[in-house]
Formats: C-alpha cells, sequence, structure tokens
C-alpha cells in the first residue's frame, strides 16, 4: 500500500486492471466509510465517492476539501483504512484506490530523516503542532487554503514500479493545473514534484512492504 500526499489536484492515473465486483465494492465503501469518525464524530460531513472507468478500478473518494482536519487524526485514519485493506487482501478479498481531499489545521510535518533545524524555531515553542511521520522528505507546512489529497493504492493492482508511481502523481498535478487553472508547470530534472515559476510543489510518500 502506497499513502502519499499531494498538496494539489486529483487522482492518480491508473493503468487497466481487474474491476471489483460491484457488491464486494460496495461492500468495503461502507466498512471505510465509518473511519470518519478519526476525523469528528460531530461536525465533518464526508462525502464518499466511487468512481470507476470501464477499463480502470474502482477509487473510492472521500471529500473534505471544505473541511479542516486536524494532521493527527487524518494520519490515524489512513493508517487504518491501510490496515483494513490490508486484512481484506489477506482475507482472498480485494479493495479499490481510495483517495482523500482535505485541507489542514496549520502544521508542520517532518520526514523520517529530516532535521529539526530547518524548522527555524524551538519545537518546545512551537507555533503550530510538529509531527514527525513515516514519509520521506524534509519539513512541510500545511495550513487552511492548502488542498491537500492523500492517495492509497495497492501497487500490484496497476504496476509495481515506483518511478512509474511518481511520474504518474506528477502528471496528474501537471495536467491538473493546466486543465482547471491554465497554468503550465513542468517536472525539475533529478527532483520529484512539480515546478511552476517560483513554486515547488513538492510530493511526499510513504512506501511500506506490503
Amino acid at each position: 500500500m502506497v499513502p502519499a500526499a499531494i498538496s494539489t489536484s486529483p487522482s492518480v492515473t491508473s493503468c487497466p486492471s481487474r474491476r471489483l465486483s460491484q457488491r464486494k465494492s460496495q461492500s468495503y465503501c461502507r466498512t471505510v466509510s465509518t473511519m470518519s469518525n478519526h476525523v469528528s464524530k460531530s461536525t465533518l460531513s464526508v462525502s464518499v465517492n466511487s468512481i470507476a472507468d470501464p477499463d480502470s478500478r474502482t477509487c473510492e473518494c472521500f471529500d473534505l476539501h471544505n473541511e479542516l482536519v486536524p494532521y493527527g487524526k487524518a494520519w490515524a485514519w489512513q493508517k487504518e483504512l491501510v490496515r483494513q485493506k490490508k486484512a481484506s487482501i489477506q482475507s482472498g478479498g480485494d479493495c479499490p484506490d481510495t483517495l482523500i481531499v482535505l485541507q489542514h489545521q496549520p502544521v508542520y510535518t517532518m520526514g523520517t530523516g529530516s532535521s529539526e533545524e530547518y524548522l527555524n524555531f524551538d519545537t518546545k515553542n512551537a507555533p503550530f503542532d510538529v509531527h514527525r511521520t513515516e514519509r520521506g522528505g524534509e519539513v512541510t507546512y500545511h495550513g487552511p487554503g492548502q488542498l491537500v489529497m492523500y492517495p492509497i493504492i495497492n501497487l500490484r493492482n496497476h504496476k509495481m514500479d515506483l518511478h512509474w508511481y511518481l511520474r504518474s502523481l506528477e502528471e496528474v498535478v501537471l495536467r491538473a493545473l493546466l486543465s482547471a487553472f491554465s497554468i503550465k508547470a513542468s517536472r525539475l530534472e533529478g527532483f520529484t514534484g512539480v515546478w511552476e515559476m517560483r513554486n515547488w510543489q513538492p510530493l511526499e510518500f510513504e512506501y511500506p512492504n506490503g
């Protein structure tokens, strides 16, 4: 399973592969939709949409784009989704790809090997929450007005090639910026992410075994 964070638009372009049966897909969507409780029990309105193409797999989208979700709750939710997906596969079932769309309350996240020197402040007196995560990369700020997208994908159902996955995510961002905002962005050789004039849009990943 590959959780990732993209601080901009739509889902990952997918290669054709076998589809979930409608019954299994609906059942699984009902199961994971209950995980919205990890985010909020009262104020959060979660829209769960199932997106399917005849030549690709089903992708369920949790649309929280107008919600400010605490990072810790969103991360716990993702880990529970991954756990459920793995359990479904181990029991002989299948599961759709997942895309979570949301905003975060102000927060700094740090990759597994990132250094606190890049924070430019004492973590004991941090202006916002600071979370050490399982992803790669350095320090990233998330806050209101920044759309964050978390795809959770089993690459065995697509292509077991991490470089292909990274380039696919970049391509999604490039196409979304161009079609939705008429912004012509590009890749920068030697880096993972998308470049637009003075703004660099990194992509951050966790790639656990299994």
